[in-house]
């Protein structure tokens, strides 16, 4: 009986000391957060520096598709080679500006320049421009059998040296040109190389073909795709000799 008597007072005890305590009634806190517990909730606010800054995935600016085999694709890409600067259409071959004659010399070390020739004799080769007439307008139907990957550089310096020689690339559709150029082109391995292929047919106006240009090319490669060994710089060969052939062709007509 005095036993139970001793361990109800300690229990008692032991109670009223826990009520005491300052701790059990000190609310729980972050960590690392001074100023006492705040509720936090699950999403977290934006504030107007991040809101400022914050950009939509769908901001990004959107991947262009490159021009595809088509009519409109090759005319874009002929009118884009007439259409460069003429330190970037300079035909193969053709001699670049110096570039130290484009500075001015300082005062001290300025000398005459030696009198330079009126005209010089165009390198053996080349044919020299013609005319700026509205006779010398082409048109250039879609390519056949080349893919976009080829027609692309060959274009381009279609509608670059055609500008060198003096002439006008219309529009596929325009009607008003002097002459259409319809190209069919085909490549294929022979052992170790592929060759190139390449018809070009003139026609007046009408559609009646007045010539027909033709070459073969051939480069180092092999594969079951022929196509992928041909590079950049051979087809843009072809373009170049396409005009030249094009240009000595309309000079020998009769006017």
């Amino acid at each position: 009986m005095r036993l139970n008597g001793y361990l109800s007072v300690l229990l008692l005890a032991g109670a009223l000391s826990g009520c005491n305590t300052a701790e059990g009634l000190t609310p729980p806190a972050d960590v690392g957060d001074p100023g006492g517990y705040a509720p936090q909730s699950s999403a977290t606010t934006m504030t107007s520096a991040d809101a400022a800054t914050y950009q939509p995935a769908n901001a990004e600016q959107g991947y262009v598709s490159p021009p595809q085999n088509t009519l409109e694709a090759q005319a874009q890409a002929l009118q884009a080679g007439a259409a460069q600067s003429p330190a970037q259409s300079q035909p193969l071959g053709a001699a670049q500006p110096s570039v130290a004659a484009s500075q001015p010399l300082s005062p001290a070390t300025s000398q005459p320049m030696p009198p330079q020739p009126a005209a010089q004799q165009a390198p053996s080769g080349q044919v020299a421009a013609l005319p700026a007439t509205s006779a010398n307008t082409i048109r250039f139907l879609p390519i056949i059998g080349a893919p976009v990957q080829a027609v692309t550089p060959l274009s381009r310096q279609l509608g670059a040296e055609a500008r060198a020689k003096g002439l006008t690339i219309k529009g596929a559709s325009d009607p008003a040109s002097r002459h259409i150029l319809k190209g069919y082109f085909s490549a294929f391995a022979d052992g170790g190389k592929v060759n190139v292929v390449y018809v070009w047919d003139i026609l007046d106006g009408n559609g009646t073909r007045l010539h027909r240009l033709q070459g073969q090319e051939s480069v180092p490669g092999s594969g079951a795709e022929p196509w992928a060994a041909v590079p950049a710089s051979l087809m843009q060969q072809i373009g170049s000799r396409t005009i030249n052939d094009y240009v000595a062709w309309k000079a020998a007509q009769p006017s």
